[in-house]
């Protein structure tokens, strides 16, 4: 059943990036790039309508790509993380919140990671996985190919290495796993 959510959701967004059912099976790796930005508001955009904060780049890739309007999210992060991975709701998870073990999804969940794998598609995650730190549910334990994140929810939280506490503008990286400075 969770690989069943995964497969939905992963088609869903390759059927917007194609716009049609016959293009998608026609379709030969179509790139998906999935964006999620972490304490933006919902109207933090120049494409939709803030004429305060320039987004330049953001509103060209929505000018010529596939936007979810109506893609609800938890008031913190992790949960709409796990939502948007596995195509399930958070609670099904157990990703729930960000902190005292609530922030790490169940290794058995299907990541859409999983799903675009075997067709054929490189899978990335570049930025925040906080959906676990160890094994087995690390981004690499999860479909990922290529992996650079930080660890935790936040660069300098407790979660990063001591070498890396509040360095926001030198943070401590780990790619595919292994510390990356």
């Amino acid at each position: 059943m969770r690989t069943f959510y995964a497969r939905c959701l992963a088609r869903l967004l390759l059927a917007l990036c194609l716009g049609s059912p016959a293009a998608l099976s026609a379709a030969q790796h179509t790139n998906v790039i999935l964006i999620m930005t972490d304490d933006q508001g919902g109207w933090d955009y120049g494409f939709l309508g803030n004429k305060i904060l320039n987004t330049p780049n953001l509103d060209k890739m929505a000018a010529g790509g596939a936007r979810m309007s109506r893609f609800y999210v938890s008031p913190v992060c992790t949960p709409t993380r796990a939502n948007l991975m596995t195509g399930r709701y958070n609670y099904r998870t157990r990703a729930i919140d960000t902190y005292i073990g609530r922030a790490m999804m169940e290794p058995e969940e299907v990541t859409i990671a999983e799903v675009l794998k075997p067709a054929g598609y490189r899978t990335g995650i570049f930025g925040k996985w906080h959906l676990g730190d160890s094994y087995p549910m690390r981004p690499q334990d999860q479909g990922f190919q290529e992996v650079l994140v930080h660890r935790g929810g936040g660069i300098g939280q407790p979660s990063d290495p001591p070498e890396g506490a509040g360095k926001y503008t030198d943070p401590v990286l780990f790619h595919n796993g292994e510390k990356n400075r």
